[in-house]
């Protein structure tokens, strides 16, 4: 028995088959508006539906999970807003790909999937109360109270970026004025290189500047988003990764440090647990393929 595992990302579109033993195999990245253009759903259906044909002899497909860079709805069927990826602003998803695909199809946002499988990966206990910070062009975020996933009364729980914070008059991809994510993700972070280190490459901007005060700036700025959920939510464990954590010495215990000064004493800080996510690009693929066995099983 296989899962067929889809992650929609900003620029790439990953699919692979994943296993009951969580193992990944047949894994394919493609560019994502090669796939996602047009009519973008019928397209997205079409593409899984043939990557099924071709991979048939693998096993028998339980169901399809997809996730994707967007809040849902709570019944997790439409895509509520999705400013990333062409066409499927207000469509049922779910129930698109079902009718294409004759499986079961499950669909939910890509950070609850990436913190599904750091979950397994690092053996944190499914009972736990877990936070997860995606740093990447956007600020992703994740969280589970006590075992369960929190979707929120509308679906579109865990949209930590798009809390606003005072004085700021950035404009947001959301069509918000005022959301932190344009102060703390990726896009900023290629402002500064741009109006400061125009001649580094953005992928060496933390080895020759990591120390420089705009730099660390950045870094605390960073923080406070993150200590302010802590302190609400009190998790036993917080999850950091995405692409710009993952940078090449990125200053993570600056991070970590920076966090803890902001995050409350003596509890919730005293008794905090960081975990770093490494950033693969199978990751949100596996957790797509664990969550349609947990679906099924339940």
């Amino acid at each position: 028995m296989i899962a067929v595992g889809v992650d929609i990302g900003g620029t790439n579109l990953r699919i692979g088959c994943v296993d009951e033993k969580y193992d990944l195999f047949d894994f394919v990245q493609v560019p994502q508006d090669t796939v996602l253009y047009g009519e973008s759903p019928d397209n997205l259906a079409g593409f899984i539906k043939e990557y099924i044909d071709k991979h048939k002899k693998a096993g028998t497909v339980a169901g399809v999970c997809v996730g994707f860079p967007a809040p849902l709805d709570k019944n997790r069927e439409i895509v509520l807003n999705a400013p990333n990826i062409q066409g499927f602003n207000g469509v049922n998803a779910k129930a698109v790909l079902q009718k294409h695909l004759d499986l079961p199809v499950f669909i939910e946002k890509d950070t609850n999937l990436l913190i599904t499988y750091d979950i397994i990966k690092h053996k944190i206990s499914e009972d736990d109360t877990v936070i997860a910070f995606y740093v990447g062009t956007g600020l992703g975020n994740a969280i589970i109270i006590e075992g369960k996933m929190l979707t929120g009364f509308n679906g579109a729980a865990g949209e930590l970026g798009h809390t606003p914070v005072w004085g700021n008059e950035h404009e947001c991809s959301c069509g918000s004025i005022g959301c932190v994510e344009p102060l703390v993700a990726g896009k900023y972070l290629a402002a500064i290189r741009e109006k400061y280190y125009p001649d580094t490459n953005i992928s060496d901007l933390f080895v020759k500047h990591g120390n420089d005060k705009r730099i660390e700036e950045y870094i605390w700025n960073m923080a406070i988003p993150f200590a302010t959920e802590i302190n609400i939510i009190d998790p036993s464990t917080v999850i950091l990764g995405g692409g710009v954590i993952s940078m090449e010495m990125f200053p993570i215990e600056t991070l970590i440090k920076a966090i803890r000064f902001y995050t409350r004493k003596p509890l919730p800080e005293a008794n905090l647990k960081f975990i770093i996510s490494e950033n693969q690009q199978e990751s949100g693929v596996i957790g797509a393929g664990i969550h349609t066995f947990k679906q099924i099983k339940h």
